[in-house]
C-alpha cells in the first residue's frame, strides 16, 4: 500500500469524548492512517501502543464531559502526535509512570504541556506530543 497523494503532511484530525470507551476509534484511525503512510508493521504496532498510552494518559486526567482531540501529522520521515484534552486539576501527566516509560521507549521524542486553567472549558488544557521517525533501527 501507499500514501494517497496530498496524505504526507496534511494534518489529520478527530475529537472523540475523553473516555476509555472511545481508544478503538483513535487507535483505529492511527493504525489506518500509518498503514496507507508506509510504516512497517512493527512500526504500526509501536505507534497504536504509543497513541493508545497518549490518549490514556489524558483521559485519566480528564475533566468530566470533555472531548480529546487528536492531530496526526505524516511527514516524509516522521510521524507526529498531538493528543489535546482539558484536566480536572493542575499537573502534567506522571513523567514516571509505566505509561509514560512506554511512551519514551516507543517514540523518537515526547513530552507533555499545560496551560492555565481556562474559564471556558473549566479545566487546565493539556496536550501530549510525540514524535515517531519512520524506518529507525
Amino acid at each position: 500500500m501507499s500514501a494517497e497523494p496530498g496524505l504526507r503532511g496534511a494534518p489529520v484530525e478527530i475529537g472523540v469524548a475523553a473516555a476509555v470507551s472511545q481508544l478503538p476509534i483513535v487507535r483505529g484511525l492511527a493504525e489506518t492512517l500509518v498503514l496507507l503512510s508506509d510504516f512497517t508493521l512493527d512500526e504500526v504496532a509501536d505507534i497504536r501502543l504509543a497513541v493508545d498510552e497518549a490518549c490514556s494518559t489524558l483521559i485519566a486526567l480528564a475533566a468530566p464531559d470533555s472531548t480529546l482531540c487528536c492531530r496526526f501529522v505524516v511527514g516524509e520521515q516522521e510521524l507526529l502526535v498531538r493528543v489535546s484534552g482539558v484536566a480536572a486539576v493542575t499537573g502534567l501527566p506522571d513523567q514516571h509512570s509505566f505509561g509514560w516509560h512506554v511512551l519514551r521507549t516507543l517514540t523518537d521524542e515526547v513530552f507533555a504541556t499545560q496551560d492555565p486553567f481556562d474559564q471556558a472549558s473549566a479545566g487546565y488544557p493539556t496536550t501530549v506530543e510525540f514524535r515517531r521517525v519512520r524506518g529507525k533501527i
